[in-house]
Parts: C-alpha cells; structure tokens; sequence
C-alpha cells in the first residue's frame, strides 16, 4: 500500500489551517516536502501564527516505466556500437544524463498520466489521502493546496476538467471542497488558496482541453473573499511558465492570481558556466535543479507562506516600496488636505484594507494604504521624474489586487 507522511499536529484543539502537498514527476520519496515544510514552519512562527496541520500526498509508486524504457533504449546504443565500432556513443546520443533523469521522467510520467486507467490510479490515491487528512482534522475549515510540476497539471485537471466519468476519482475531491456540487454526504472545506510551482499548465492544458469557463465558475463562490493562487517560477526551470494571461481574468473573478518569479541559480555549475556567456551550458547544467529547488527554496517558503496568510496589503506594500524614487511621507501631508485631490480610491479584494492615490496642487503624487480599520499602514510620495512609475504600479495593483 502506498505511505504517505501525516505530519506535526498543535498540541491543543484550537483551530488552524490545512495544508496539503501534491508532487510531481521523478519523485519516489515521501519525504519529498519534509525541507519546504520546516521552511514555512519558519516563516509561520516568525509571523506569530500557529502552525498548519501538513500532509504530503503520493503517488509516486503509480508509475514506474522509464526503468524498462531506458533498458530498451542502453539496448539499441550497444547494436549501434556493435556495428560501428569506431563511433562514440556519447557523441551521437548527447546528453544522456539528462535525457534519462528529467527529460525522461518528466514527459514518461506525464504520458503516464494520461493512461486511463494509472490516470485514475493517481487520481484515487489522491482523493484517499485528502479524504483522511480531512476526517483526522475534523474541526478545521480551510484547506492550502501546493502542487509541483506534474502535481499542479493533475490538480487543475481533477478540479475542472471534463473528461471524467461520474465514478472517476476526480469526483470523490471535488465532493470534499465547498463550490462543487456533488450529492455525496462526505467531509467538506473550502480550499483557500493554492500555491502551484514549477507548472507546465500552460502548455499541456492544450491536451487536456480544460474549459476555462469552469474554473471561472468555481470562483463565484467565493463572494466574501476571494480564492488566493499564485504561481511561482523559477527563471531556470523551462517547463515552467507564467499563466496569468492565458487564464483570461477581469474583474468580475473572485480569484487575487499572482505569477512569482524566483530568480536565484539553480546551482554553482549554472552560475559558472551562465557567468562566462555558455547558456546552452547553462541550461543543461541547471534546469533539472531549477525544477526540483522549489522544495530547498526560502523564497518559495516566503511566497507560500504570503499566500497561506493572504497578505494582499503587505504584499501592495512591497510592490510599493520597489517604486523609483518613493519617499516615505511621515507626516501623511496629503491624506487630510482639503486641496488635494484624490485620483484613486482601490479596495483590495480580500477586504484586508484600500488604497489612495492622491494628488497634490504642484502635481506631486502621493499614496496611502490602509488596513481594513483604517489605520494608514503606508505613507509615500514621488517627484514628477517617477509619477509615471507610480503610475503604472497603482495600475497594476488594481488589476492584481482590486
């Protein structure tokens, strides 16, 4: 039978979050998330918040051809050889390093997938080990869904795709998450935000076909706080994309979407060889790294973690602080002045608080930000060189946020 990691449970019955991980390709570990866990455990006590219940699905067993496929493939190099002793192997047949690990793993395991019935395999074991970490955590109502690489394409097809049966598994998780309507009597909770890294959405959903007006129907149902995702990716990592275009959003979604870029090395070899202009190099050397670092990575920590919590304010604080030439304004000149005018007065969607951009009588451009009492959490202003840039921040803020 299949393990699975049920993690550090708080020693008193008060109620916190759920946090669920779903893996993707080549991982045959269960401890696969055991670094990124104590990583957000960090963050959580640093920010004073009680720590989440974790559970670390898998299903890595599921699959396990790309053993079989590369035999066949050792097997026809050496026929190769045999007849043409004088050629090298490792000239004709680059890469096979990387051919065999991630390329390999990636698009053998996602193949896989798509088999109907090891699809529904995965698909079952799944929905079984969220049905358990639900009913082992009966008192809580939220649930923060991080999904890697294959884990976050599986994800996206189990909760909007069309393609299943009504006894396929898919069913069963949909059944357990408030918005979906299916009869079954069964545990229910909202999920609250999802954190994706590492994704390939963008790409194999043109197989999977997902229709993007049932996602959109999904957030309807959040009409006092909307469903938090953000995307994060590594600027190494080729099968990972940005998707916030591709998802079509306006206003009327309930949905604060965010795509996150991490931009560290993948390794030293990576910076070495990208340092002295050898970028193919580079990326051979660092693209199986970049998509497995997401689970080492304290960025991504920090990324999840803000999700989790759903810092909307904090976060339109930091896009605001990175603005060219922003003074912090102390002494809030322009909030009470009668004189002033106010050209934007934005609340966030998930009610954490507004912001106002205000402008002066000689044109200069002050911002404000409050939290939902009101308090004036952030105060700045810019000269007329960098209006332009607060300009486009605010614009940005109100389509991210707002």
């Amino acid at each position: 039978m299949i393990a699975v990691i049920l993690d550090e449970r708080i020693a008193d019955n008060s109620e916190t979050m759920l946090v669920f991980f779903i893996h993707g390709v080549a991982t045959h570990n269960v401890k696969y998330a055991d670094k990124l866990k104590g990583l957000i455990k960090e963050e959580f006590i640093e920010g004073g918040k009680p720590l989440p219940h974790f559970y670390s699905s898998f299903w890595g067993d599921v699959l396990k051809d790309v053993g079989k496929i590369w035999n066949w493939i050792y097997q026809d190099l050496q026929e190769v050889k045999k007849d043409y002793p004088q050629v090298n192997i490792d000239d004709i047949f680059r890469y096979q390093k990387f051919r065999e690990g991630f390329l390999s793993e990636f698009f053998g395991d996602f193949l896989s997938y798509l088999n109907s019935e090891r699809g529904a395999t995965i698909r079952k074991f799944i929905a079984q080990q969220l049905k358990d970490f639900l009913e082992k955590n009966p008192q809580e109502t939220e649930l923060h869904i991080i999904a890697h690489s294959l884990g976050s394409v599986i994800l996206w097809d189990v909760l909007f795709s069309e393609r299943f049966s009504l006894e396929d598994p898919a069913n069963d998780i949909r059944a357990m998450i408030n918005g979906f309507s299916y009869g079954k009597k069964i545990r229910k909770i909202t999920l609250k935000s999802v954190t994706t890294m590492g994704s390939p959405i963008l790409f194999l959903n043109a197989m999977l076909e997902v229709n993007l007006d049932k996602f959109k129907q999904f957030t309807k149902n959040y009409q006092n706080e909307p469903l938090r995702w953000v995307n994060i990716i590594h600027s190494s990592d080729i099968v990972a994309y940005p998707i916030r275009s591709s998802l079509d959003l306006t206003s009327t979604e309930n949905l604060v979407f965010q795509d996150k870029f991490v931009s560290t090395d993948a390794n030293l070899a990576e910076k070495a060889t990208r340092t002295v202009g050898q970028l193919d190099a580079a990326l051979v050397l660092g693209v199986a790294d970049a998509h497995v670092g997401y689970w080492q990575c304290q960025q991504t920590a920090r990324l999840v973690t803000a999700n989790i919590f759903g810092e909307v304010l904090q976060d339109v604080i930091n896009h605001l602080d990175k603005v060219p030439g922003m003074t912090k304004d102390l002494m809030q000149l322009s909030r009470h002045s009668p004189i002033d005018k106010t050209l934007e007065d934005l609340k966030f969607k998930d009610s954490s608080g507004t912001l106002r951009l205000i402008v002066n009588a000689i044109q200069v451009h002050h911002v404000y930000v409050f939290d939902s009492n009101e308090v004036c959490k952030f105060g700045g202003y810019v000269g007329w060189m960098h209006t332009d840039a607060l300009k486009q921040e605010i614009d940005f803020i109100k389509s991210n946020f707002c």
